[in-house]
């Protein structure tokens, strides 16, 4: 077993919250939802989207909502054309890859759009492992994703941390046994911190991180962090 880093991805490894957003709105305004971002931060962030459409499509026959999800998946990865990490995340990866300390995603998305945006990121080939939500009997906010994530790369979970920036992925990290790093992307800091987020960061280039996480992880504070 080994330690090991466990990534959320839209609003943690790269801010797709408005593309994610867009798309919803044009789905969902036919079946007579006006989506606003506040009821998009909270009923859609985090959330898998069978429960999604369970909240915004009750009155839509429970057969269409797969398409109407679908719909609006290609709607989102046609606007993924152009995408840049979060700042100072690729430092935190190098200092990873150089460490031999392995990283996996964790994420309520479908599988096609997590390869499509670590492409874009240009690190498909550096994350060990992708746990897509639709793939695993219970998602997030269920510990699940997150205890499959670890044994896919043979994480140690006293010596893992995560990566997160919704409610549901706190919640699921949380509940998996997880000291968890709260991306303040998206969701607000008092959200994080009431969720139980042990470290509240805005970016990856916060001077507090490396320390947190190479505590975390059972390294030496000695060694040599990332810039």
């Amino acid at each position: 077993m080994t330690p090991a880093l466990l990534f959320d991805m839209d609003g943690t490894l790269v801010d797709t919250e408005h593309l994610h957003f867009s798309a919803f709105q044009t789905v969902l305004a036919p079946h007579g939802v006006e989506l606003s971002w506040g009821d998009y931060r909270t009923f859609i962030m985090g959330q898998p989207n069978r429960a999604i459409a369970a909240h915004f499509l009750g009155h839509v026959p429970a057969a269409d909502h797969a398409a109407v999800m679908d719909d609006k998946e290609a709607r989102y990865r046609s606007l993924v054309t152009d995408v840049d990490p979060a700042s100072g995340l690729m430092d935190l990866l190098d200092w990873a890859d150089a460490e031999g300390i392995p990283y996996a995603v964790v994420t309520n998305a479908p599988r096609a759009n997590a390869e499509l945006v670590l492409e874009a990121l240009g690190i498909r080939g550096r994350v060990k492992a992708v746990v897509p939500g639709d793939e695993v009997e219970s998602p997030k906010p269920h510990p699940m994703p997150y205890l499959t994530a670890a044994a896919m790369i043979g994480g140690d979970l006293a010596r893992t941390v995560a990566f997160e920036d919704s409610g549901s992925g706190l919640a699921s990290a949380l509940a998996a046994g997880l000291p968890v790093v709260g991306i303040g992307s998206a969701l607000d800091e008092n959200g994080l911190r009431k969720g139980g987020a042990g470290l509240l960061i805005q970016d990856y280039r916060d001077p507090r991180l490396m320390g947190f996480v190479k505590r975390h992880l059972g390294l030496d504070a000695g060694t040599p962090s990332a810039p």
